[in-house]
């Protein structure tokens, strides 16, 4: 019995979507951009590819990356002396004199590395000021080059905040 109460009542429900009214339903009539041409031509030109920078803009984005490469170099050197004393100071006492001396050298190792981040600040500015220069006269290009050192200096400055991390979880 309630089987036949439900399928009556699921008829019910199925039939009166059939018998609503006239409203205001979707044609299904061709729209009138349905019939143009899906490929249209391009309404902007091409912007012209800049292949070099400016000498100003190339010293700097040379001087960002020298200055980056540097400091890494340097951080490199120092950091397996200072991953040292860090595994030496693990479990030890905060203030101690290891716990003290391996804070010390990871506060000297984040100042060897900031002439990395600064780096990354300067060549963020020279990417900068390139999109807009690009785009007021409507050149590409540039900013690309600029791009990809600026992911050489970002690789390095990330690489070294793991590192330190790292080291500073160890210290806890």
């Amino acid at each position: 019995m309630k089987k036949t109460l439900l399928i009556v009542m699921l008829m019910n429900l199925s039939l009166s979507g059939c018998a609503m009214g006239e409203g205001d339903f979707p044609s299904l009539a061709k729209r009138p951009y349905e019939d143009q041409s899906a490929i249209s031509s391009p309404g902007n030109p091409v912007p012209a590819l800049v292949s070099s920078l400016t000498p100003d803009v190339q010293s700097g984005v040379n001087q960002a990356l020298r200055t980056s490469n540097a400091a890494h170099e340097q951080f490199l050197h120092n950091l397996t002396a200072v991953k040292q004393r860090v595994v030496a100071a693990q479990g030890a006492a905060v203030s101690s004199e290891k716990w003290v001396v391996a804070q010390m050298d990871l506060a000297a190792l984040e100042l060897v590395r900031s002439p990395s981040v600064e780096s990354l600040a300067d060549i963020d500015s020279l990417y900068a000021a390139e999109l807009d220069r690009e785009v007021q006269e409507g050149l590409s290009g540039g900013a690309l080059i600029i791009l990809e050192k600026r992911n050489q200096i970002d690789g390095q400055v990330r690489q070294q905040q793991q590192q330190i991390d790292s080291m500073k979880g160890q210290l806890r």
